[in-house]
């Protein structure tokens, strides 16, 4: 099997990756975020004025990313969890969820599914409906699987 070509998709999936490693998540969302500025200011917001320019709470790509996976994982469990494997993003989560104690991240394909019991094929399958939840998510439709025609 042909290995495919890395594109928009794991791009945005190794930058949420990064973004989890950093110690973010979407309840966090980051010294930016308005849960951040309101515990900081003990309760006191102010949008106006105050110097060092604009100070909004940011909506972060990678924080949509982990919100999708977030939601994914209450419907489709396996393919949030290939996601959260493949790319080490957030996966010592899948490994206390599944009661793995020793489990490191950077296993290949195989591993994966071992782990996970299931064969290669529904690994790669479970996988390649995660990438396309995100491709549809972020309008990057030139990296979903091409429709092959039977006529």
């Amino acid at each position: 099997m042909a290995r495919r070509a890395y594109d928009r998709v794991d791009r945005l999936c190794d930058s949420w990756a990064r973004w989890l490693s950093d110690g973010r998540t979407a309840e966090s969302g980051g010294a930016d975020s308005l849960l951040a500025r309101l515990i900081d200011s003990k309760g006191e917001l102010n949008f106006g004025g105050g110097g060092g320019g604009s100070r909004e709470p940011r909506d972060t790509l990678e924080e949509r990313v982990e919100i999708l996976v977030y939601e994914l994982r209450k419907t489709a469990p396996m393919c949030a969890d290939a996601l959260r494997l493949e790319y080490a993003a957030g996966c010592q989560r899948v490994a206390v969820a599944r009661g793995w104690k020793h489990y490191q991240p950077g296993l290949d394909q195989l591993s994966h599914a071992l782990l996970l019991g299931v064969s290669l094929r529904t690994y790669r399958t479970r996988l390649a409906e995660a990438r396309g939840k995100i491709a549809v998510e972020f309008g990057y439709h030139e990296c979903l699987p091409k429709q092959s025609s039977t006529t």
